[in-house]
């Protein structure tokens, strides 16, 4: 198999050991990881990109003067991530307009635009703040809106294949609205993205992703936004892989609807629509 790539995208750039990497554009492997390949990318800001203010793997955010986002690959000969922009323009295309989709505003030059979500991601907003300054109320409906949307999506046969707290935004309403389709699976369409250990249903990496797999990384979301906690937080990477492998999951007692984050987890639900209504039972037994 060949080492695995990874793109320094500032200047300054350095190995995991510290010392700098090569400015030749050369792929260089990793003095303490051979199976680490680096490269040394000069940073860039599209045209009328004033601030960048998030990078992901493969891509950057930045502000236009209008204040609308651009997403842009930061490598621009990345084939990789160019065509995972137009995967995303297609399927956003498809889906529309949604409350609880990320407001997409269309495809330009050098990018995807979108409407900014003053409030961030679900993930950094919880890491910000004390766990007692985020009340339960919010938490329930943060939970029924992320699997609202999730229900919305595979509703247009989209499968999000990267389920994460990192990918539901809060808008200036604290409003829930699923983002990120670059890896997504859509008809012919395939991003190929694959969730992180922590929400990630055991199975053949190469296997297709499906409802089931996005509804098991819906159950390890549901339980961040109710515990401030991703599962097994204090385990690594390969301790939770063999736990879920045995369908061993974190003990529910005492967090809020468990039994549909545990229904996610077990493979008790066929679709999301499904969690809808069972998190709704729970929810108006909590009310009453």
């Amino acid at each position: 198999m060949a080492p695995a790539a990874h793109t320094i995208s500032a200047p300054g750039g350095t190995f995991l050991d510290g010392t700098p990497v090569p400015t030749d554009g050369k792929y260089h492997a990793d003095p303490t990881n051979p199976m680490h390949q680096v490269r040394y990318l000069e940073a860039w800001y599209p045209p009328g990109v004033t601030e960048i203010f998030s990078s992901g793997n493969t891509a950057r955010l930045g502000f236009l003067p209008d204040g609308s986002v651009l997403k842009f690959a930061f490598d621009r000969d990345d084939r990789y991530a160019k065509r995972g922009l137009n995967i995303e323009h297609s399927i956003l295309s498809a889906l529309g307009e949604h409350k609880r989709l990320v407001q997409y505003l269309g495809k330009q030059e050098h990018g995807l635009r979108f409407m900014f979500a003053p409030n961030g991601d679900v993930r950094h907003y919880i890491l910000k703040r004390d766990t007692d300054a985020i009340s339960p109320i919010l938490r329930r409906k943060w939970s029924t809106q992320i699997i609202e949307s999730v229900a919305f999506i595979h509703s247009k046969a989209v499968i999000h294949c990267d389920i994460h707290p990192n990918n539901f935004l809060l808008d200036k309403d604290l409003n829930i609205r699923i983002c990120d389709f670059s890896g997504s699976l859509f008809g012919e369409l395939d991003g190929q993205a694959m969730e992180s250990t922590r929400l990630f249903l055991p199975r053949d990496p190469l296997s297709t992703p499906n409802a089931s797999t996005d509804l098991f990384a819906l159950g390890s979301v549901l339980y961040y936004v109710m515990t401030g906690f991703e599962p097994y937080a204090d385990l690594d990477e390969k301790e939770v892989t063999e736990r879920f492998e045995r369908g061993e999951f974190p003990n529910l007692d005492g967090v809020a609807f468990g039994a549909a984050i545990s229904g996610c987890w077990s493979g008790a639900f066929s679709c999301a629509e499904e969690v809808v209504k069972a998190f709704g039972k729970e929810n108006d037994g909590i009310a009453s």
